[in-house]
C-alpha cells in the first residue's frame, strides 16, 4: 500500500521539480551576465613617451660607441667585447645598431602581449645601465 501511495505522488512531484528548474534556467538565460573588464591602458606603440625612450636608447647607444672608442684610444682594454671586435668599426657600429633593434624588438613584443609597464621598463633600464657604462667609460684614465 505504501508503495502504491509513493508510486501515484512520484509523478507530480518528479513534475514539479522538473518546472522548478525549469523556471530558474529561464530566469538566468533572461539575464545575460556581463564580464567583468579592467579597464586597460591600452596606448598606441610609437606613441610621445616610447618614441622619446626609444631616442634614449639609441643616444645611449651612440655614446656607449663614441666611449668605448675613447678608451680604446687611451690604451685600455673591451671586457664585454674582443678588442679586434671593437676596434673594427663598422662591426661596432652595427653591434650597437642591433642593440638598439632588439631593445625595440622586445618592447614591441610586450606591447603586443599587454605588458605595457613592462614595455616602458625595457627602454628605461637599457637607458641606466648604459648610462652608467657610458659614464664609466669616460672616467677611464690611460692604461698603465
Amino acid at each position: 500500500m505504501l508503495v502504491l501511495a509513493l508510486a501515484m505522488t512520484a509523478p507530480p512531484l518528479l513534475k514539479a521539480q522538473g518546472d522548478q528548474a525549469k523556471s530558474q534556467q529561464e530566469t538566468t538565460q533572461q539575464v545575460p551576465v556581463q564580464p567583468v573588464r579592467r579597464p586597460e591602458s591600452r596606448h598606441r606603440f610609437l606613441d610621445r613617451t616610447n618614441l622619446l625612450l626609444f631616442a634614449g636608447v639609441a643616444a645611449v647607444r651612440t655614446f656607449d660607441y663614441t666611449s668605448t672608442q675613447h678608451f680604446r684610444h687611451l690604451g685600455n682594454n673591451e671586457v664585454l667585447l674582443t678588442n679586434s671586435v671593437v676596434d673594427n668599426k663598422s662591426l661596432f657600429a652595427g653591434i650597437e645598431v642591433a642593440g638598439t633593434a632588439l631593445s625595440i624588438g622586445v618592447a614591441y613584443w610586450l606591447h603586443r602581449t599587454g605588458h605595457h609597464k613592462l614595455e616602458r621598463w625595457v627602454s628605461i633600464v637599457h637607458i641606466g645601465v648604459g648610462a652608467f657604462g657610458d659614464i664609466h667609460n669616460y672616467s677611464l684614465g690611460p692604461a698603465r
